[in-house]
């Protein structure tokens, strides 16, 4: 289910026009927005990181051996999901993975940086990318499964982050 940014209703459609308010999120370089003030610069991480990450991402060690270990997670304790959402997904490296791993999943990935979200764009074939701040999930019990991989450590009220993702799970998620 959705919730609306400016008034906070709940409601489940495709798009996101809020039924109550008439509210739709912006779109900058094509991706829903939905904290525009933070989608060029925040705390925690630098933005023009993007491009070397990517580039390093599937050669290194810890970023390969991470995907193989986050992809038998997902296969092991959550056969039966049928969506997944990437809280800070960067350049898409994970969610290449479990694209190309588990394909019967509906992937969507989030990201603060507009920036990373173009490298994802390029990696990703079927995930459904957006511009958000984690502290501020707009969905509630939406998810099968959420990941947050490097992500937690750069913010700090993490929290309220963990708290936003229970409540964009669905019951029985992960």
């Amino acid at each position: 289910m959705k919730i609306c940014p400016q008034c906070h209703h709940h409601f489940n459609q495709e798009n996101w026009h809020c039924p109550a308010c008439g509210y739709t999120p912006p779109s900058l370089n094509g991706h829903l927005t939905f904290a525009p003030e933070l989608a060029a610069e925040s705390a925690g991480f630098e933005a023009e990181f993007f491009p070397k990450l990517a580039q390093l991402e599937a050669k290194n060690f810890w970023f390969r051996s991470r995907n193989r270990l986050i992809i038998y997670a997902l296969k092991h304790y959550f056969p039966q999901a049928k969506n997944f959402l990437e809280i800070g997904c960067g350049t898409g490296f994970v969610l290449q993975g479990i694209e190309k791993n588990l394909s019967h999943l509906t992937c969507s990935g989030s990201e603060i940086f507009t920036a990373g979200l173009e490298f994802a764009r390029e990696r990703l074939c079927k995930t459904t990318l957006f511009q958000m701040d984690a502290r501020n999930i707009p969905f509630a019990e939406e998810f099968d499964i959420i990941g947050a991989f490097d992500v937690l450590e750069h913010i700090e009220q993490d929290t309220d982050v963990l708290e936003k993702m229970y409540q964009a799970t669905q019951n029985g998620g992960g």
